[in-house]
């Protein structure tokens, strides 16, 4: 069962190292947009770019799944540890 449990961690440590990579390189950028002229008075500017890139939201997203995953390997390797003294 440990090896299942180290395991699991190595694969957390895996998502979060991507999740961090994702998260620090920048993403695309636009190449194109509006920026001789207003091209319509009465019309709000709603550009093509997101305002957080999605490749940021992908590894903010791979990190929580990693804490998720590391905190429950974190807790049942306690518990086991506790229920193991309990039993002597």
């Amino acid at each position: 069962m440990k090896t299942g449990l180290v395991a699991m961690g190595i694969g957390a440590g895996v998502l979060a190292l991507l999740g961090l990579v994702l998260t620090l390189f920048p993403g695309p950028s636009a190449t194109f947009g509006w920026f001789a002229y207003q091209p319509m008075g009465d019309f709000g500017f709603v550009g093509g770019m997101p305002f957080v890139p999605t490749t940021r939201l992908w590894g903010l997203g791979l990190i929580a799944v990693a804490l998720v995953i590391g905190a429950f390997v974190a807790g049942w390797a306690v518990g086991t540890a506790h229920a193991s003294r309990v039993r002597r």
